[in-house]
């Protein structure tokens, strides 16, 4: 009755910590999906800033070659520009150091964008530069992050898979406690022998 009941407590608690740990992976494969689509979005944000700083480039620098530039066409481009800025901004934790390379090439690009003479093909060159390796460093990361799982996932995964061990290695004990005193309580029975009576002849 005792290898009953702790096998079915055991399985229980195992049963327990096992759907608890669905539920975890669940919810956090959720949130990676989340995640996954925020990623999507700021790579979106980050190729619609580049696209508008030389639309908005190239359009100074016909302007100053004396051509006739379309001026609707060039706010739309600041106007899409800022979208993108404000879109990556309120997207990266600033305080992580991938984030921290980025907005520091952004706020380089905004120092340029201060004066049209500044726009030239040169500068922005160097400085999307900087913004690309620092984009992809973060996309780097985020994809890293979203592979590794968030980190109460990771935690709970660590902490059930251990909780599962040492209750594997409890029944085993039990079980083999429970074998061993049944085994000498065997032991301890007395042992009653067959006496052979020889028979005499009566006179």
């Amino acid at each position: 009755m005792n290898e009953i009941s702790i096998g079915a407590v055991g399985a229980a608690a195992i049963a327990g910590l096992v759907s608890l740990l669905g539920l975890v992976i669940g919810k956090e494969q959720k949130v990676s999906e989340f995640r996954q689509a925020w990623i999507d979005e700021l790579r979106k944000c980050f190729v619609a800033y580049l696209v508008n700083i030389n639309a908005i480039c190239d359009a100074l620098r016909l302007k100053n070659a004396g051509k006739a530039i379309d001026d609707i066409a060039l706010l739309a481009n600041y106007k899409s520009l800022n979208e993108a800025s404000h879109g990556i901004t309120l997207r990266v934790n600033a305080t992580e150091l991938p984030a921290k390379a980025l907005l520091q090439s952004m706020s380089e690009f905004e120092v340029l964008a201060q004066n049209n003479a500044s726009l030239t093909p040169g500068k922005i060159r160097d400085v999307e530069k900087t913004f690309i390796e620092a984009a992809k460093e973060l996309l780097k990361f985020e994809w890293n992050r979203v592979k590794r799982g968030e980190k109460i996932f990771v935690w709970t995964k660590r902490i059930v898979s251990l909780a599962i061990v040492a209750m594997l290695v409890i029944l085993a004990y039990a079980w083999a406690t429970e074998k061993r005193a049944a085994s000498d309580k065997n032991s301890n029975r007395p042992v009653f022998q067959l006496v052979h009576i020889e028979r005499f002849p009566l006179c």
